[in-house]
């Protein structure tokens, strides 16, 4: 019996992993851990973007985060500044959404299987390149990692908050859908594509007794190798990797 599978990844992204299992025969639910709402403070947001010709390089965390800001300032990428993305998938939101010229250099992980901060740092460093000031553009919070790998190496860094992460509930419909899994004891697989998702996906389902319980009876698929610690050290014991586009998380779940 082929699992459900719960897709925690939010916005668009989450959405087209949802799509996609279903055109593959599975049944998949799309419960994002996070909403995808608009910038914190989009004065700020779009002062410091009209001023990306003052930076060296702008790294992007998310899909979400590159489309935020091509809202946000919808004009011309300056030749100057170039781009990193933490993965593939971020890479080709950064091709669809913002409007650059030939030359602007965008550096991200050499292997798609490869995606997150450290993945992109190896690939900076690789190519011997230097940035004497630096934009990291994501939500309000995330990791501090790449902020303070280039502040050791002597680079002025800046982070700037371009849409804002709030954790998700399940509607009512979802939760009847989550209550019945849990009774009947369907096999799960859930999909995870950050660590704070773990928490998040807890506290959206706490109303229902026993569905932590239920989660972690069944797999995990981590979309990166700190996601798969994460997931073994909350109790689940059944963990599997995959790169973070959909074919790679879909051929996991078809080699259960």
């Amino acid at each position: 019996m082929k699992p459900l599978v719960i897709v925690t990844r939010p916005g668009d992204a989450g959405r087209r992993l949802q799509a996609t299992l279903q055109q593959a025969g599975r049944e998949a639910v799309w419960w994002p851990a996070f909403d995808i709402g608009p910038a914190p403070d989009a004065a700020h947001a779009r002062r410091t973007l009209a001023g990306l010709v003052d930076f060296d390089l702008a790294i992007f965390v998310s899909p979400a985060a590159v489309r935020a800001a091509a809202e946000l300032h919808p004009q011309p990428w300056p030749a100057n500044t170039a781009i990193g993305a933490v993965g593939a998938a971020t890479a080709a939101a950064v091709g669809e959404w913002l409007r650059l010229p030939a030359e602007v250099p965008v550096i991200a992980p050499a292997s798609q299987d490869e995606t997150g901060s450290e993945a992109f740092m190896a690939e900076w460093r690789r190519q011997g390149r230097r940035a004497r000031r630096v934009l990291i553009v994501r939500a309000q919070h995330g990791r501090e990692w790449l902020a303070q790998r280039f502040a050791e190496g002597g680079s002025h860094v800046e982070t700037l908050a371009v849409y804002a992460r709030t954790e998700s509930a399940l509607d009512a419909s979802a939760q009847r859908r989550l209550e019945g899994a849990v009774a009947a004891d369907t096999p799960v697989a859930t999909v995870f594509s950050s660590s704070e998702a773990i928490g998040a996906l807890d506290r959206s389902v706490q109303a229902v007794p026993a569905a932590r319980a239920w989660l972690r009876r069944g797999v995990a698929v981590a979309t990166h190798a700190r996601i798969a610690e994460q997931l073994l050290a909350a109790g689940y014991s059944r963990v599997l990797t995959a790169a973070s586009d959909d074919v790679a998380v879909l051929a996991q779940l078809e080699s259960l």
